[in-house]
């Protein structure tokens, strides 16, 4: 009989692109029985053989500790073989299933939790460092009791030097069919993921002052708001600068737009947390054909220069922005080729069957 496993999140929408798209289908695929436990509007599902059990939204943060006592709840009934959690607030839960249950238990770490913390607005300044530096060590401390702890990043995995078994498993898109690109004359720009400060969603609107009156462009912000100001908001206000923001859609959709885009940003803030992460967003517009402008860090440069997919730009210019912009928008033919070649890099390097490869044998050797 297959083993059974259970991903669980108190935070993420159970469609969240790496933990059901890649992770849960690529395990039911190869004939796990896979249960997701994660953030959704119905009670229980089945999508693509996986068994889905939703979690209701929590947005107070202390309120998380009750929602992970009701994932712990039923990870003991689930009667899995496996355990594989995504969220650090989880991560007391997870030691007392491994030392209940006796299963393996994988923490999954997506970002550089004590680098993050110095990046929240909502903690005072002053206690940043300490409180990094508590972080760090508890999530540590906590991680090592368990059979395993994936990240993102090579960054990430050198947090957890005293863990017992680590892997990197990049969060690469899926292989994406190429799409059917239909470009036209509008100039659309696009940017896909959390919409913040820190994302540098002001610099991208002040961007759009700095091009060319006759390109006409347009500004698509497609993602949730994360603390955004309400002045930047007014809907009606931005549409008459040719900008718009489209909220969180569906996967389906997203792929619609990056085929009627003409070029991708992912200009995010210089801060400790982005130098070293991998965002999806770059590796999805590299899939879909679409040049980017990305923010000058050394690892994103070497990523982007190597692969020839488009320019890298000072995140905190406009201005600097904008003229990268303007050289994909008025040069057909180096926009064309750009997004070849970054397809062809999404092809060969970077998507998710070779991170796949690493989460079988992971759970292979879990299970054994």
């Amino acid at each position: 009989m297959a083993a059974k496993v259970m991903i669980f999140s108190s935070v993420h929408p159970y469609d969240d692109s790496r933990i059901f798209h890649k992770q849960a289908k690529s395990l039911a695929k190869e004939g796990y029985q896979v249960e997701l436990h994660a953030v959704a509007d119905f009670a229980e599902k089945v999508i693509d053989g996986v068994r889905i059990f939703g979690v209701k939204r929590v947005n107070k943060k202390w309120k998380r500790l009750t929602c992970g006592f009701t994932l712990f709840r039923r990870a003991l009934k689930s009667g899995a073989d496996l355990f594989h959690f995504h969220d650090p607030e989880l991560l007391p839960w997870g030691v007392l299933l491994t030392w209940i249950t006796g299963c393996p238990v994988i923490y999954d770490s997506h970002e550089d939790l004590p680098k993050q913390i110095h990046t929240k607005p909502w903690i005072p300044q002053k206690i940043r460092g300490p409180l990094s530096r508590l972080v760090h060590k508890v999530e540590k401390g906590l991680a090592k009791k368990l059979a395993a702890v994936v990240t993102a990043t090579d960054s990430i995995r050198d947090q957890f030097k005293t863990a017992k078994n680590v892997t990197v498993i990049k969060n690469y898109p899926l292989p994406m069919p190429k799409l059917d690109k239909r470009e036209d004359e509008v100039n659309r720009i696009l940017y896909v993921g959390g919409i913040s400060y820190l994302r540098g969603y002001k610099e991208m609107i002040q961007m759009m002052d700095h091009l060319p009156e006759e390109l006409q462009a347009e500004l698509h912000l497609i993602g949730p708001l994360q603390h955004i100001a309400p002045e930047d908001q007014n809907q009606e206000e931005l549409a008459q600068k040719r900008i718009y923001l489209h909220g969180r859609i569906s996967f389906a959709e997203v792929q619609e737009w990056l085929a009627r885009g003409k070029v991708g940003l992912v200009c995010l803030h210089p801060v400790e947390n982005y130098r070293e992460s991998l965002p999806i967003k770059m590796f999805e517009y590299m899939a879909a054909g679409l040049p980017l402008v990305a923010t000058d860090f050394p690892l994103w440069r070497e990523i982007v220069e190597t692969s020839h997919c488009g320019f890298i730009a000072d995140a905190l210019d406009p201005k600097d922005i904008a003229e990268k912009v303007t050289k994909l928008l008025t040069d057909d033919s180096l926009r064309q080729q750009m997004g070849a070649d970054g397809r062809r890099a999404h092809e060969e390097i970077y998507n998710w069957h070779v991170e796949e490869k690493k989460l079988l044998a992971l759970y292979k050797q879990l299970l054994s």
